[in-house]
């Protein structure tokens, strides 16, 4: 019986649809960075403050996490000003500065999948019509999405709420898990309170 498929490919930007939720790959794929592509060529994520990117510094002292390139004036289309511009909560940028290479975030899938895929890459939930992932991604930009915490309200917990209406985020589950516990020996219901930032 052949089991889930676990090949996760770049998509390219002309195949980008409003409302697509994408993640790019950072730090060696210790952990991926989400976003909600909002059309034209632009994506509304949640931005890892300083602090956060110390914590991970300190957890891979030899990965290089910080923007290689110096300071730069601010982006004319957007106002992202390159390896100045972290930490300042829901943004919108052009997708130029979110990432490189994207993947495109999967919805619906079992839970068996979201276990053996690479965490941060899918969720168990329906998605909602793309045009309203869109609609609150902007409400978000106003409104802002409290503070970040890496382990309970992260970007994948932001666009997992733009796509859902929840807030989910497989990637955080190994650190949330107590210890000795590997994800499948948890009941569904606290996988579920687990990814989605309540306290345990």
């Amino acid at each position: 019986m052949a089991g889930p498929s676990h090949t996760i490919v770049a998509i390219a930007k002309k195949d980008l649809k409003p409302g697509d939720h994408i993640f790019a790959w950072r730090v060696i794929r210790a952990y991926s960075h989400h976003g909600i592509y909002v059309g034209d060529g632009q994506v509304i994520h949640f931005t890892t403050p300083q602090e956060a990117l110390d914590e991970i510094a300190k957890e891979y002292p030899d990965s290089l996490i910080v923007d290689e390139n110096p300071k730069s004036k601010p982006c004319e289309r957007c106002g992202y000003i390159v390896g100045g511009s972290p930490g300042i909560g829901v943004m919108k940028t052009c997708i130029e500065h979110f990432a490189k290479t994207y993947h495109l975030y999967q919805y619906n899938v079992s839970w068996l999948e979201v276990l053996l895929r690479p965490r941060g890459t899918c969720c168990p939930y329906k998605s909602k019509p793309l045009e309203d992932a869109v609609k609150t991604a902007y409400a978000k930009l106003k409104t802002g999405f409290g503070k970040y915490n890496l382990l309970t309200n992260n970007c994948e917990h932001f666009a997992t709420f733009c796509r859902t209406g929840r807030k989910f985020s497989g990637q955080v589950l190994p650190w949330r898990l107590p210890d000795l516990y590997k994800p499948e020996m948890v009941p569904i219901e606290e996988l579920e309170k687990l990814a989605a930032g309540d306290n345990i």
